[in-house]
């Protein structure tokens, strides 16, 4: 499988394919706005990481929306992110007021765990990515300091169910590392997550490294807890997290295609789309917006107040990426899926 295609944070709009609009075309978009509500779901309870970032870019590409209509977030919790996706994809409306970020998870569980899934995300149009994340396991300091103190005792992990990377890197650790994580799936949000281990319910979880610095950022750097290890394309540069092992460096050599799998789509891991059929004028206009936005310099500061990650891809690449992914061999898929426990094998009733 190539390489996710990066760019870095700061996208020259004019550059980057937003495709030519006409002067009636663009009036047309934004007679078209005028009066309505876009509306901006998110597949997560609010106080997360994904709330953090869709709400920000709401605050600030609301504003630059042709027609200038209302802007609002909806949460829409759930299936860890799938009842979100299935909506947007199969209810809500295709004109153009319709916005989501999906969870990073969902093009590749379409191909690993199609259960229960009923979109495409090939075929979802995209607006572009506000950043690359990478994903942690991370365990209270008393518990765990290190990936090789995770294969020594049982540590309960929370998750919010099993299409999410709380639940999809611990449950590979387990099987390609010798780890003995105890998942306990049900928690809606990394919020809740962590405040059952700060309740001593659970012992630690897995999510994004800036989802830390949104919801517990006095703990970082304290002791209080420990990344054990980290999903991505590269190491993550806080110095917080200086050392901690990569996810494709801890498995041996024959789970590494999976591991590399696995990382690949956090490069996309705030992606904004529309639902297919959105009239290609106005997804232009979208495009244009969310660019504009991604370096505006009031959203740029408040993305830094608020310790975001920012790493921008263009709607043609994300579109381009995942396409890519669709490619991954099938064998690879397979033993994906078998490793992660979603193809096993029910066993015959005894008559």
């Amino acid at each position: 499988m190539k390489k996710i295609k990066k760019l870095s944070a700061f996208v020259v709009a004019s550059t980057l394919g937003l495709g030519v609009v006409s002067a009636a075309q663009a009036d047309a978009v934004s007679d078209f706005y005028d009066g309505k509500t876009v509306r901006f779901y998110i597949g997560a309870s609010p106080g997360g990481g994904y709330d953090l970032y869709m709400r920000t870019l709401v605050q600030h590409m609301g504003k630059r929306l042709p027609g200038k209509p209302n802007a609002i977030v909806v949460n829409m919790p759930g299936s860890g992110g799938v009842k979100a996706s299935n909506y947007v994809y199969n209810v809500a409306p295709r004109d153009g007021t319709t916005v989501i970020t999906p969870f990073w998870t969902h093009p590749l569980f379409q191909l690993i765990r199609p259960r229960g899934i009923k979109f495409d995300m090939s075929k979802m149009r995209w607006i572009g990515s506000m950043a690359a994340l990478n994903s942690m396991v991370v365990a209270m300091g008393n518990v765990a300091k290190t990936l090789e103190d995770a294969k020594k005792r049982e540590i309960i992990l929370a998750a919010s169910g099993k299409g999410s990377e709380t639940y999809i890197f611990p449950q590979f650790l387990n099987a390609a590392a010798g780890t003995k994580f105890k998942i306990v799936t049900g928690y809606r949000g990394t919020a809740k997550m962590t405040n059952a281990m700060e309740a001593g319910e659970a012992q630690g979880r897995g999510g994004s490294w800036q989802s830390w610095n949104v919801i517990r950022p006095q703990w970082i750097g304290t002791g209080k807890i420990s990344p054990l290890v980290q999903a991505g394309l590269a190491p993550h540069p806080d110095p917080a997290v200086k050392g901690v092992p990569m996810l494709v460096d801890v498995v041996p050599a024959s789970y590494k295609p999976i591991a590399k799998l696995l990382s690949a789509p956090v490069a996309m891991a705030r992606i904004v789309g529309s639902p297919p059929g959105i009239p290609e004028a106005r997804l232009a206009g979208l495009r244009k917006a969310f660019l504009a936005t991604m370096k505006y310099p009031k959203f740029l500061a408040d993305a830094k107040k608020r310790k975001m990650d920012l790493s921008v891809l263009t709607g043609e690449q994300v579109e381009a990426n995942i396409a890519e992914l669709m490619k991954t061999p099938k064998d690879i898929l397979k033993r994906t899926a078998e490793v992660l426990g979603y193809n096993k094998k029910k066993k015959k009733s005894k008559k």
